[in-house]
């Protein structure tokens, strides 16, 4: 019995010290995790406040607190509207209104073409879907968009579209990756429901509007943003095909601010704020929906 005793006095202090263990470790993960969120918070946070103050500031003292870098740096210097004043002078207000108008068509107009499109790949049984769906869909997420572009500017430019609404909406009507949210959505739906309304006389487009699209909030919010934002950013192929001063999009009038003597950085940085404030108003009330979407639909 001493013996026993003896080992149990000496097991019991290895063993409070795994216990000590457990509690510093689940202690040590989330806080590791929360510095972690910080650190990266302030990394993203910090530039943008800069940029947001240097574009409140005359041209010449933009960098002036920014190397060697100050604190001072993240509020305007001698605050001024000038650089915001220059831009819509300049006809920024219309370039909002372009890349608006653009936006707001496509998401309604290749919203529509992709669902369809979706609702077809994933619903319907054909000869060669598969490979059709692989061909055409899936093989153009590993083609860059700008590797198409001459093809494109040639086909467009056949048509006579250059400087034209057509040409700058058409070519990006149609979204390989809205399509595949669209297919794997539609190709979760119990075939019950469909069934049901098929027997009661339903045709597919009457399926499709008033059965399927209802229950599908998530996947047209994220498919709603992905098109707006990729319109809302498109920068090369307005600048190619439509380079008239009446039809300029965000980018382009953004990018004007780089010269050729010289770049007016606190007009870049201006409507790279206004041009940044759009999309994280529409993403911040529809995250839920994008991530809800994006997880159900296995890309995540």
């Amino acid at each position: 019995m001493r013996v026993e005793s003896a080992g149990l006095r000496q097991d019991l202090p290895g063993h409070s010290r795994k216990q000590n263990r457990k509690p510093l470790r689940a202690f040590a993960q989330p806080a590791l995790a929360y510095c972690l969120l910080i650190a990266g918070i302030i990394i993203v946070v910090l530039p943008l406040m800069w940029a947001a103050a240097a574009s409140f500031t005359p041209n010449h003292k933009v960098f002036e607190y920014a190397y060697p870098f100050s604190w001072r740096a993240l509020f305007p210097v001698d605050f001024t509207l000038e650089a915001y004043e220059n831009l819509f002078a300049r006809g920024f207000g219309r370039a909002v209104r372009n890349t608006f108008f653009l936006a707001v068509s496509t998401v309604i107009i290749g919203g529509a073409a992709n669902a369809l499109a979706g609702f077809a790949f994933g619903r319907f049984e054909f000869r060669g879907k598969n490979l059709l769906f692989l061909t055409v869909v899936m093989l153009t997420f590993m083609v860059p968009v700008d590797l198409t572009a001459i093809p494109r500017y040639i086909l467009v430019n056949s048509f006579g579209w250059i400087n034209t609404w057509q040409g700058l909406l058409i070519p990006g009507l149609a979204n390989s990756l809205v399509i595949f949210l669209f297919r794997q959505f539609f190709a979760e739906i119990p075939q019950e429901l469909i069934d049901a309304a098929r027997v009661d006389g339903a045709t597919w487009l009457r399926v499709l509007v008033s059965i399927i699209m209802p229950i599908s909030k998530p996947v047209l919010v994220a498919a709603s943003l992905l098109m707006f934002i990729g319109q809302w950013n498109s920068f090369f192929w307005p600048l190619l095909i439509a380079p008239r001063k009446e039809m300029r999009v965000v980018q382009v009038e953004i990018s004007l601010a780089i010269g050729q003597y010289g770049t007016v950085w606190n007009e870049l940085l201006a409507g790279s704020m206004i041009a940044a404030i759009v999309p994280i108003l529409l993403i911040i009330p529809f995250q839920r929906y994008y991530v809800q979407a994006i997880t159900g639909t296995g890309l995540d």
